[in-house]
């Protein structure tokens, strides 16, 4: 296929094009997707019961894992993971991925491939530097500090970086030059990817004062390892763009990267209590949203003239309604008002071409937190199961994506 082929989602200044008309993205967070899409292990049928569900209420995009790693017996990991060891894949995965891929064309969706983790959840960074330096256990959360250190190694420390990002390099390069075993297709010319993701949001790092020289470096090299390799398809990084102008310029800058990302949680970042029912709680929450999309909009568009996507956010269920926050039976009144807004506030960025639109955390289709494990709800196994949560019952917030993509097919 040419790489010039229309079907790629291309960058049109601060806008993506699809066959030369705009494409809006109005996404779903659906992480689990290669290992639903395993035939041992995995459950095709709800897969498919899900994406219609998605399809149904305007989704047009799912952000998905395209790397997890092993060994087996970590703990919060999703397992089996595609990468027991480097470069030692369990086929039965990888072809849960091919699967998966498969489908979405029927559903006319695409898809955002992200290749790893900053976070533990997957195995991630601090997997991979464990495997270049065994001699130091991974001192997995609740403390995240040390976590963090231990992960940010992966980028910041010398003496394990050549080895670090040698598997992590030899991992994308299996990924984007795979032959699908159901379409025969390369992944690198596959139309329904839309982009890779260097990785699911990577940290900013205080190791001295070249540390946005280190991040930069790592994210321009990688980008362009992935650029050299296929021509197709956007890059974007997974930053959330919590850590302000400065770090958020560092990690999208290089010419490499083709769309900036950002994610916001309000809950995790402490705007925002789900057992307080005040009017006050929810609009500090909703203050603080609105003011940080403008914000990375502003620096997106107007600094580095790129196209924005908010790949991340979510809600917990009302903590105050008499059942826990965790059930799918907590009403969802706070959360529909959130997610309205931010719809809203994407859309009109969109208008004068400042955003490019949204994702949301995460979708749990027809699972249940009940159900045998493992459940592969939308809540890594590292977190409370339904926490954020979005299930095929909760109506009211998926009509929110059905009316705002009748919106978005007005405009265009």
């Amino acid at each position: 296929m040419s790489i010039n082929s229309k079907e790629f989602i291309k960058v049109n200044g601060t806008q993506f094009k699809k066959n030369d008309k705009s494409y809006y993205i109005i996404g779903a967070n659906y992480w689990q997707a290669m290992n639903l899409g395993a035939s041992e292990g995995g459950n095709k049928s709800r897969v498919l019961k899900d994406l219609k569900i998605l399809k149904e209420n305007g989704i047009n995009c799912v952000r998905i894992m395209a790397g997890s790693e092993g060994p087996e017996g970590e703990p919060y990991r999703m397992y089996p993971a595609l990468m027991n060891s480097p470069g030692d894949y369990n086929e039965n995965v990888f072809q849960g991925l091919d699967w998966f891929l498969a489908q979405l064309n029927q559903f006319n969706m695409t898809v955002i491939m992200t290749l790893s983790n900053y976070w533990h959840w997957s195995g991630g960074f601090a997997q991979y530097v464990n495997w270049a330096d065994p001699s130091k256990s991974i001192p997995y959360p609740p403390d995240y500090s040390s976590f963090e250190r231990y992960a940010a190694r992966f980028y910041s420390d010398s003496t394990i970086y050549s080895t670090t990002q040698a598997y992590y390099l030899a991992h994308i390069k299996s990924v984007i030059t795979r032959k699908n075993t159901i379409t025969g297709q390369l992944y690198k010319n596959d139309p329904n990817i839309f982009a890779w993701e260097l990785v699911n949001e990577p940290q900013a790092i205080n190791v001295g004062d070249n540390s946005h020289d280190i991040v930069f470096k790592w994210i321009d090299d990688t980008a362009k390892f992935i650029k050299d390799l296929d021509a197709n398809h956007l890059i974007s990084t997974g930053s959330e763009g919590k850590n302000g102008k400065d770090w958020f310029i560092t990690m999208h800058k290089s010419p490499h990267v083709d769309f900036t990302s950002a994610h916001v949680w309000v809950e995790n970042w402490g705007y925002y209590n789900s057992d307080d029912s005040s009017l006050e709680n929810y609009q500090k929450a909703e203050t603080f949203m609105l003011n940080f999309l403008q914000n990375v909009s502003d620096w997106s568009t107007q600094t580095l003239k790129k196209p924005l996507l908010v790949g991340e956010y979510g809600m917990a269920r009302d903590a105050w309604s008499g059942v826990s926050k965790y059930s799918p039976l907590a009403t969802t009144t706070n959360k529909e008002k959130y997610f309205t807004s931010l719809s809203n506030k994407i859309f009109e960025m969109e208008k004068q071409n400042a955003c490019t639109g949204h994702v949301f955390w995460a979708f749990s289709g027809i699972a249940r937190p009940s159900d045998p494990a493992p459940t592969w709800i939308g809540d890594p196994p590292h977190e409370s199961p339904g926490w954020y949560s979005v299930y095929d019952s909760d109506k009211n917030v998926l009509n929110i994506f059905a009316k705002h993509a009748k919106q978005v097919a007005e405009l265009y």
